[in-house]
């Protein structure tokens, strides 16, 4: 817990000033070291697409694996739906359980199935689904239970991602009020 207070720490002394891909940088790194993940990537929402797109990892085989990290944001019963619908932090003990298998989209299966253990982070802004955090860990079932503690910092690392990104959704909105208001007094 010791590396997520930091990060989150890091995290503030930046709100003003970092961009929300940086700050979504922070928070998967923190993230990843915090929980001693092996695998970790931001997906963000492409609203344009579609679709949920890898765009930042860290964990070996990472840099190659992002760009098959793609799926489309119409809803399945899926876990990663079904965390992006609640937001709310879903943490998988045993992801390997058959009966679990049902629950676990192609997508994922094509590519990080190797995770025994694995967490979304989900990032909503304005009540929608902006994008997720997903972590894993491969060799071993997760190493220990997500404690209530774990779980508050993990929402605090959220809470300043979205927090970034409402300011770039308010900083564009401004601006083309700007633009509205200029155009009508010409």
């Amino acid at each position: 817990t010791a590396i997520l207070r930091h990060g989150i720490t890091d995290m503030g002394d930046v709100t003003a000033t970092a961009t929300p891909s940086q700050m979504m940088a922070m928070a998967l790194e923190t993230v990843y070291q915090g929980l001693g993940l092996k695998r970790a990537v931001a997906f963000m929402h492409n609203y344009k697409d579609g679709k949920y797109v890898g765009k930042i990892s860290f964990g070996a085989g990472m840099h190659a694996m992002v760009p098959h990290l793609v799926f489309d944001e119409s809803r399945h019963p899926d876990v990663f739906h079904a965390a992006l619908a609640s937001d709310k932090i879903i943490f998988i003990e045993h992801a390997k359980e058959h009966d679990f298998a049902a629950k676990l989209p192609h997508w994922w299966l094509a590519t990080l199935q190797t995770a025994q253990s694995f967490i979304i982070v989900p990032l909503a802004l304005a009540g929608h689904p902006a994008g997720f955090i997903y972590g894993d860990w491969m060799d071993e079932v997760a190493p220990f239970v997500l404690t209530e503690n774990e779980y508050l910092l993990l929402n605090e690392v959220r809470a300043r991602v979205v927090h970034s990104l409402e300011r770039r959704r308010q900083a564009i909105a401004n601006s083309a009020a700007t633009k509205a208001t200029v155009a009508k007094s010409r």
